[in-house]
């Protein structure tokens, strides 16, 4: 490395990016990338070159991809260690872990056995831990780690003849810079772990260890022991619930499925499944799927469906739909879907929210900053389209009516009371429309809308009408428009005689009489806003 007299710790890490390809990964409050440093020119190991770079203070790991930095001020060891004779291929290592500068008792350190990762377990106040340890090899390694400490290794030379033979065990390191998305940090981890799985994954990070399956009754009670939060299984079965590092595979819960990291493949769960890292593949729970980060492929629930960022596929449920991000995929719920993001599509009971869709809002009430096909009841959309709109129509109804929506489509709400008519008095209109040419000076747009009508003390009374419309409209200004729209309408006969059947064609305006299809029209002034 060349010499660096007053650059920042970001232009070093740019060098050593491009010159000797080397990525880091830490927590963003870590480091100070602007902090000024003065180093020499330098030929080694990379580990002495960081720790000349940044202090003693911080540890590094190295893995396929990253090396990950952590704050490690702290020293620890292992002051005694006791072996028991080993009977039936067991064995019971037990010992006291302290700090190697105070001399003090270390509590709540993680002990895992490094060779096999069969066992793990958790200091005592004094510093104490217990490892029963199966099928011990002829050299055994025990592994230590705590929040703020030194990552510390032993390696103990066992009195044994008895050799394990097996596969040596594949093992992997996950890391997220956001710890708001990790399981331990969240309402389901505090809710679905003990504190001393929670101390563990504190411990141990992204650590993991691949396995085959593991069989679970609850999560503290689980054929990888203390341990099951760390390995990523190909089948895991959970009898009410259980807490693992991940799955490749099929896990299957009578209750819940509770992952810290990523779950490839498929997950059923009668109650919840909740993965802190990546879903690739299926989600099906009764009442919640949660994914912290990115969903690839399909979640569903019963109650909701939570992902972080939807990449491709799709949510569904009977209740509610949640992403920050959705983009040019679907969301279909039966009360809301709550996007903060983008998204493709949405089609809900109840309510659509989200900053941009790019496709089809479809619900009673959709919200978005933009979105150009919104089909409701009620739309608001930011940057689209209102107008606010004072007309009389053939039958002599006098109306208020708001258009809002997207640049194409959008809804229609009117209210209005109808001129010397004895029968009706009132009418509430509500429909659709679109937007065919937008122009600096002229508009021209269509609309499907449905009238229902009250009498004078505001009861219902059964003649309603639909009408198809086309509305040219000329712009007097920026903020008005004048408009005169054609209109094709089917309108139920408000003093029918008795014994009249069918329907009858009309050029213009209604038959009081009979039921009518009929021409029309509207005029009226429009205020843009």
């Amino acid at each position: 490395m060349p010499k660096f007299d007053g650059a920042s710790i970001r232009e070093v890490f740019e060098v050593l990016k491009h010159n000797q390809s080397i990525l880091f990964s830490y927590d963003s409050k870590l480091l100070d990338l602007d902090k000024e440093v003065y180093v020499d020119r330098y030929q080694g190991l990379l580990v002495d070159y960081l720790e000349q770079l940044l202090g003693t203070q911080y540890s590094f790991k190295e893995t396929n991809s990253h090396v990950i930095i952590r704050y490690a001020p702290q020293r620890m060891d292992i002051s005694t260690v006791e072996l028991d004779t080993i009977k039936n291929n067991r064995t019971r290592i037990s010992g006291y872990v302290k700090n190697i500068r105070t001399d003090v008792p270390v509590s709540f350190a993680t002990v895992y056995d490094r060779t096999t990762y069969q066992t793990a377990t958790l200091t005592n106040k004094r510093g104490y831990f217990e490892l029963d340890v199966k099928h011990p090899e002829t050299t055994f390694t025990i592994a230590l780690s705590k929040e703020n400490y030194r990552d510390t290794m032993l390696v103990l030379l066992l009195p044994v003849e008895v050799a394990y033979v097996g596969k040596e065990r594949k093992t992997g390191y996950y890391y997220a810079s956001d710890s708001s998305k990790m399981i331990s940090n969240t309402m389901f981890g505090r809710f679905f772990t003990s504190s001393r799985q929670r101390v563990q994954n504190l411990n141990l990070g992204g650590f993991f260890v691949y396995s085959p399956f593991q069989v679970s009754m609850t999560p503290g009670l689980s054929t990888h022991g203390l341990f099951n939060s760390q390995v990523v299984n190909k089948f895991s079965l959970n009898i009410i619930g259980g807490y693992t590092a991940g799955v490749t595979g099929t896990e299957l819960a009578g209750a819940f499925n509770v992952n810290q990291f990523n779950m490839h493949g498929v997950q059923f769960a009668g109650l919840f499944n909740v993965v802190g890292g990546n879903v690739e593949g299926l989600q099906a729970a009764g009442i919640s799927n949660v994914s912290l980060n990115k969903l690839s492929g399909i979640q569903l629930a019963g109650a909701w469906n939570s992902a972080d960022t939807l990449v491709s596929g799709m949510q569904l449920t009977g209740g509610i739909n949640l992403a920050n991000h959705a983009a040019k995929n679907i969301q279909l719920a039966g009360v809301m879907n709550l996007t903060k993001g983008e998204v493709g599509n949405q089609f809900a009971g109840g309510i659509n929210v989200a900053k941009k869709v790019h496709g089809v809002q479809l619900a009673v009430l959709n919200i978005a900053d933009s979105s150009d096909y919104p089909i409701g009841v009620f739309n608001w959309i930011r940057n689209g389209s209102r107008q606010l709109s004072l007309g009389v129509d053939e039958s002599k109804f006098v109306n208020l009516s708001l258009r809002s929506g997207g640049r194409v489509m959008y809804s229609v709400l009117a209210i209005g009371t109808y001129v010397n008519d004895y029968n009706v008095k009132y009418g509430v209109e509500a429909g659709i429309g679109a937007h065919l040419v937008h122009k600096p000076r002229f508009m021209l747009s269509t609309e499907l809308v449905h009238r229902t009508h009250f009498d004078k003390h505001v009861r219902y009374v059964d003649p309603n009408r639909s009408s198809l419309r086309l509305i040219p409209a000329v712009n007097l200004n920026r903020y008005l428009q004048v408009y005169a729209a054609p209109s094709f309408t089917y309108a139920e006969a408000i003093d029918r005689e008795p014994g009249t059947k069918g329907v009858i064609w009309k050029f213009w305006g209604a038959d009081r009489k009979r039921n009518t299809f009929h021409g029309g029209g509207t005029i009226g002034l429009t205020y843009l806003f």
